[in-house]
Formats: C-alpha cells, sequence, structure tokens
C-alpha cells in the first residue's frame, strides 16, 4: 500500500497538477501567441524556481524531504514562493490579463498566505488544499473532471496520511482551506449561489 501512497502523492503534488491544468487551459482556450508567454510567467516564475529550490534544499539536507514536511522548515517555503506570486499576480493584473486568470491566481496566493499563516498553529497539507482549489478551477472548465479531481484529491489525502507526511487533523485542515478558497472564487466567479 505505501508504494501505492507514494504513487498517488507523486502524482498529486501541486508542483505536477498545477502547471499541467495551467498549459492545458491557456493552450486550450487562448492563442498559443498568448498562452506561451502567460504559461512561461507562472511556470517560470513560481513553478520552475520553487522546484529547484526544492530539489536544493532537499539533498543538501534544509529540507527533510521535497515535500517540505516538517512544520519549521516549511516557513522558508512560504517566504520563498509567496513573494514570486505576489510579483505574477501583480504583473497579470498590471497587463490587463482576464479576469478570470486574475482572479484564479490571486486566490491561490490568498490561499498560500492563509496557510503561512496557520501553519504556526497546524501544518496543514498544501497536496490537499492546493488540489481542492485545482478541482474548483476545473469544475469551471468541464464539471465531469472536477469531480474526478475532487475523487483523486481524496486520495491524495489518504496518501498524504499513509505516508506520514501528514496527520489526519493537518489534512482536514488543508481539506478547510482548499474548499474556503475555492467557494470564494467560485461564489464571486458566478459559479454558485449561498
Amino acid at each position: 500500500m505505501k508504494k501505492i501512497a507514494t504513487f498517488i502523492s507523486t502524482l498529486g503534488h501541486p508542483l505536477l497538477t498545477i502547471p499541467l491544468f495551467i498549459l492545458i487551459v491557456l493552450f486550450g482556450n487562448e492563442d498559443s501567441s498568448k498562452a506561451a508567454p502567460i504559461s512561461f510567467l507562472i511556470i517560470g516564475c513560481v513553478f520552475i524556481p520553487v522546484t529547484i529550490r526544492l530539489y536544493i534544499k532537499s539533498k543538501n539536507g534544509s529540507y527533510t524531504n521535497f515535500d517540505v514536511s516538517d512544520k519549521i522548515q516549511r516557513r522558508s517555503l512560504y517566504l520563498f514562493v509567496v513573494p514570486l506570486l505576489l510579483i505574477v499576480t501583480i504583473i497579470l493584473f498590471a497587463t490587463n490579463q482576464s479576469r478570470n486568470l486574475c482572479l484564479g491566481v490571486l486566490f491561490a496566493l490568498l490561499l498560500l498566505i492563509l496557510s503561512q499563516a496557520i501553519n504556526y498553529f497546524v501544518k496543514s497539507s498544501l497536496h490537499v488544499s492546493l488540489n481542492i482549489y485545482l478541482s474548483a478551477l476545473i469544475f469551471t472548465v468541464n464539471f465531469k473532471a472536477g469531480v474526478a479531481a475532487l475523487l483523486f484529491t481524496g486520495l491524495i489525502s489518504w496518501s498524504r496520511v499513509k505516508l506520514g507526511r501528514h496527520s489526519v487533523k493537518e489534512v482536514l485542515f488543508g481539506l478547510l482551506i482548499g474548499t474556503i478558497i475555492s467557494l470564494i472564487l467560485l461564489k464571486l466567479e458566478g459559479y454558485i449561489e449561498f
């Protein structure tokens, strides 16, 4: 079961799922001359530097593992990724990109800031919160794919506990953060009423 959990956790890593979603949606809905620079901005300025940092820090022992499962170590991850995402968010708004794109990135930034604040008390699962959020974004594009992503996030939740990377409480906090941010975004975008 541990091999299955490792496979699911790796496949559901936000550094893999979110860039893949960005590429599919942007190149599926925009002309490649517009999709390419936006993809490069988001992936090249956030995901690639974060991946390189995680790799280096986990190899040199600064981080216990690539997932930064240690609560104290995770603080430096937030201090690295939040400013990068803030810069990208400002650029997207300043260049008058689509409202959906700007809000999608802005709310991802808010999710990380909320997770950073909560990290002082509980190390919430970013795998879970970011994939819940991703599921909400997928819902706006394709309902069935959104349901599949949400079900897969359930498997990710199980894998994180099975691998000992998170407790049930930490997974539930990730679920709560991802759900709250997602519902607010979906409400603003007019997809749901409450």
